[in-house]
């Protein structure tokens, strides 16, 4: 066997064409502002990515550099007024440049639910960016999730949360995973779904796999699953980068174009 490979740039460009189309229908130019720290070079170069294919569709970007919590947190209130902005977003940092949960609730919760658009609010009206892509890609996989047994790896992350609700939802039977858990392989072994969101490169490899199983790879940056030994024993696979990825961001540009539309 030898797993279909999911091309996300290709589905993220055909969303991003429907995406294009949306924005010239509204007849104004939504705007986007994301928030992040200047420090973290993961954070510059995902909202240079996200600011190019915003500019890509017609939606106007503003990366506004984090320097202080606080007056982060006055400058999202401010946009509250401002009926342009449509979409405003926290790039969240890693390592030694990660804000406190602390701090992180505080940008979070300033940031005006209906305008909430990479879903980080848990009352928020929008899926996540990440989850609408994973949700994308498993109908590419032609997976029917009604009583699908899936694995999800890395459960109690910022992707995990979101991600084992909207699954559960849709009903399928979740086995929520993380560095708590006994037994993980068993659990990825016997799963129809196989979903990774938790940064370690090389996590999963193909003798922990189910034959014929989807594998959906969130891991940043190289990929939670081993690419070769998955694709021997997996009926679909998501590549890193190329999968959810470029995926994510269309997703987040939609989530943008939808908020116009509701707000017209």
């Amino acid at each position: 066997m030898s797993a279909k490979i999911f091309d996300g740039k290709a589905v993220a460009e055909d969303l991003l064409v429907n995406v294009r189309d949306r924005v010239i229908a509204l007849g104004f130019v939504p705007k986007l502002v994301s928030f992040y720290k200047p420090d973290d070079l993961g954070s510059k170069l995902y909202t240079r990515i996200k600011a190019e294919k915003a500019k890509s569709v017609g939606i106007e970007f503003n990366g506004v550099e984090i320097f202080r919590v606080e007056e982060a947190v006055e400058k999202i209130r401010e946009i509250w007024e401002e009926g342009k902005v449509k979409g405003v977003l926290v790039q969240h940092p890693t390592g030694e440049f990660a804000f406190s949960p602390n701090h992180w609730e505080m940008l979070v919760n300033a940031i005006p639910r209906e305008k909430d658009v990479d879903g980080l609010r848990e009352n928020s009206p929008f899926l996540p960016a990440t989850v609408r892509a994973i949700m994308v890609a498993l109908s590419f996989a032609k997976i029917t999730l009604k009583d699908c047994k899936v694995a999800v790896v890395g459960a109690s992350g910022m992707v995990g949360k979101p991600l084992v609700r909207a699954l559960w939802e849709r009903g399928a039977k979740v086995k929520e995973i993380d560095e708590t858990t006994d037994e993980v392989w068993f659990q990825t072994k016997n799963a129809d779904v196989v979903i990774s969101c938790v940064g370690k490169h090389n996590l999963i490899v193909g003798d922990q796999i189910k034959t014929g199983a989807v594998v959906i790879d969130v891991g940043s940056p190289g990929g939670d699953v081993d690419f070769e030994s998955a694709r021997a024993v997996a009926s679909f696979l998501t590549p890193v980068p190329g999968g959810i990825g470029p995926l994510t961001v269309a997703c987040l540009l939609e989530n943008v174009v939808i908020a116009a539309e509701k707000l017209l």
